[in-house]
């Protein structure tokens, strides 16, 4: 019996992002991933056994990447002024998901949702798992009193709906625009906290 290792793991998802980024989610087959690893489609099977899964363990790595270590030290960060500590936060975030890989990948996620599990286990594993740890930061800014009190959850939409949708959604997902400039991100970041701060400010 073959032993799965966590390096063979790292390997098929790094040529699998390739393959899913050169053809495209439809186009993508196990059978040609398998073909570029260089093993069965048996042993592709045995670590991933669908696409599907394959495709969301390559989004939930770029999100552990980046989300979990922005998301983890904005919770580490409840003494800093919330401004300085939400801009730093809003820019990592910003940054991820107005990338280019993020958005092709996000796109996927969007077209295959209506007929398949994709868009439930996205969710379950990204969205909502980043505004669970938005909203306990934000918890502990109200607790401190640094924002007035209200559910901490419904903030954590307001603010990400902000920051990922209040100016760049529709020129850097759904145009083929070059990803925002980090003067750019920088600038967006602080209009969105100019109105979310205004609205929840102590």
């Amino acid at each position: 019996m073959k032993v799965r290792t966590d390096a063979k793991r790292d390997e098929i998802l790094e040529i699998a992002r390739g393959v899913f980024l050169e053809l495209g989610y439809e186009r993508a087959s196990m059978a040609e991933i398998s073909t570029r690893v260089g093993g069965s489609k048996a042993t592709l099977y045995g670590y991933f056994p669908s696409k599907d899964a394959l495709f969301l363990a390559i989004v939930n790595r770029l999100a552990e990447q980046y989300v979990l270590p922005a998301t983890e030290r904005l919770e580490q960060s409840l003494d800093e002024d919330p401004r300085v500590a939400l801009q730093r936060f809003g820019e990592q975030f910003l940054t991820f998901i107005s990338d280019a890989e993020a958005v092709a990948a996000y796109r996927v996620v969007v077209s295959e949702a209506a007929h398949s599990d994709i868009g439930e286990s996205f969710y379950e594993s990204g969205p909502k798992r980043t505004v669970e740890s938005v909203a306990r930061y934000l918890e502990g800014a109200m607790d401190r009193k640094h924002l007035r009190r209200a559910d901490p959850a419904i903030a954590a939409q307001h603010l990400l709906a902000l920051l990922a949708h209040g100016e760049p959604w529709h020129q850097y997902f759904l145009r083929k625009a070059p990803s925002p400039t980090r003067a750019q991100i920088k600038r967006i970041v602080e209009r969105a906290l100019d109105v979310f701060l205004n609205g929840y400010k102590s």
